[in-house]
């Protein structure tokens, strides 16, 4: 099983958002302990990340696997946004 580690940026972020919200995200990023490859691979400027969606929320989870043992989640988009580049 994975450890999940959150980065200050990703804290911040879902800390701005109400309390359903916010458990309904943690409930998808628990799924990444036991499925740490479970989100998409991403490409270009986010190579080495993963996103997983927090449907039927409109935010996207950006995170990354350390080693199988590791997840650090580093930043929540809204799926609307531009967030394809850094």
């Amino acid at each position: 099983m994975a450890r999940i580690y959150w980065t200050s940026e990703a804290s911040g972020q879902l800390a701005e958002l109400d309390g359903r919200s916010q458990q309904a995200i943690r409930r998808r990023v628990d799924i990444l302990a036991d499925s740490p490859y479970a989100g998409v691979a991403l490409k270009r400027d986010w190579e080495g990340f993963r996103k997983l969606s927090a449907a039927p929320l409109p935010w996207v989870i950006i995170y990354t696997v350390r080693d199988p043992e590791t997840v650090i989640i580093g930043y929540l988009r809204h799926a609307r946004s531009r967030w394809e580049s850094r």
